[in-house]
């Protein structure tokens, strides 16, 4: 998350933390987990949901280095460890603000904002609001696969059943939803 040195008050000296922080429900106290290994940059505006065990963040934003992020990250409490999960297919773009659901085996992630394509990446004001639905399946089927490999080895499409090319092309067509923000800075 983000905090201040100035403490309550805003002084524009951010602080972007990637420490954990676990909250025992059984005896209402903060406590520190185990000593963490290589924690992503610190960021705000970010996702992070439960998955079998696992601690996952996606995405977020941070000021002091400009930078939105498109990563994915698991954390196992026990052990403390983070890992950078790699993910096959096209993943969302760098993003902020963000809505991750878990679905079963399935997250869906939906909207958030990033830089405008149309600005200078480099202005914070100038921000895109995205629209965008992405699915990422932790248990595919067989069917996701061989639709997954038709498109990453750009195979002939014509031979297969008419539900499966659309389908297919459901995968890679933009809903062209999303736009920029209106900024009254600018």
């Amino acid at each position: 998350g983000r905090a201040d040195r100035a403490g309550p008050f805003h002084s524009n000296n951010e602080i972007y933390c990637n420490q954990i922080r676990v909250f025992d429900l059984q005896i209402e106290t903060w406590l520190d987990p185990p000593k963490s290994t290589n924690p992503p940059e610190g960021r705000r505006s970010h996702s992070a949901f439960p998955y079998q065990g696992g601690l996952y963040v996606f995405g977020g934003y941070n000021a002091r280095l400009n930078r939105h992020f498109q990563d994915l990250w698991k954390f196992t409490p026990e052990s403390g460890q983070w890992q950078r999960v790699e993910v096959q297919g096209k993943g969302p773009c760098a993003r902020r603000r963000q809505c991750c659901c878990v679905l079963g085996d399935k997250i869906l992630l939906f909207g958030g904002t990033s830089p405008s394509q149309d600005q200078d990446l480099q202005d914070e004001f100038y921000l895109m609001d995205h629209s965008d639905l992405y699915i990422l399946d932790f248990s595919p089927s067989l069917k996701t696969l061989c639709k997954l490999a038709v498109l990453h080895y750009n195979l002939d499409q014509s031979c297969l059943p008419h539900d499966i090319r659309w389908e297919l092309s459901a995968m890679t067509t933009n809903s062209n939803i999303s736009r920029p923000l209106l900024s009254s800075h600018g």
